[in-house]
């Protein structure tokens, strides 16, 4: 075998190999892609002056809100600019990173001066949160990301 035929041949063997990864690569990528589109994504974004305007409300309430997750309990415990309990009504809604189809609604119920509520589901990981608190006229929103753990199985039950 002669040295031309050698490096013909690496070249073809490169290039066979390249055009190898390329394919693994585009079948790792492609899949199920609608689970990780966000739902109504451009309507979220011609909206993105309302978001803007509402931010600034929620803003000018002067409300602090903070946001903790244990297991799957998710607690909200806001206080208003004279540091009194926010006490009102307030909903979330739990959407897994990586899972834009699995949007979770939470129904929150007042307690310790604030609110909580159980994500229900299967699905572990982190959550980005949509907080919305509201008293009489007054809206306050916001979000939050939080990791949630497995549900845990009750006692005696199979793992």
């Amino acid at each position: 075998m002669s040295a031309a035929t050698r490096w013909v041949g690496g070249v073809i063997a490169l290039l066979v190999g390249n055009a190898l990864a390329v394919a693994a690569l585009i079948g790792a990528a492609g899949g199920d892609t609608g689970r990780r589109v966000v739902p109504d994504y451009y309507q979220k974004a011609a909206a993105w002056d309302d978001v803007m305007a509402a931010s600034a409300r929620t803003a000018r309430l002067g409300w602090r809100c903070q946001v903790t997750a244990r297991g799957r309990t998710v607690a909200v415990a806001c206080r208003d600019d004279a540091d009194r309990p926010v006490g009102a009504s307030a909903t979330i809604t739990a959407l897994p990173r990586g899972r834009a189809d699995e949007a979770v609604a939470v129904t929150m119920e007042p307690a310790d001066g604030g609110f909580r509520g159980v994500v229900s589901g299967g699905r572990h990981g982190l959550h980005d949160l949509t907080v919305v608190v509201l008293r009489g006229d007054d809206r306050w929103s916001g979000s939050a990301l939080v990791e949630l753990s497995s549900p845990v199985p009750p006692t005696g039950a199979p793992p």
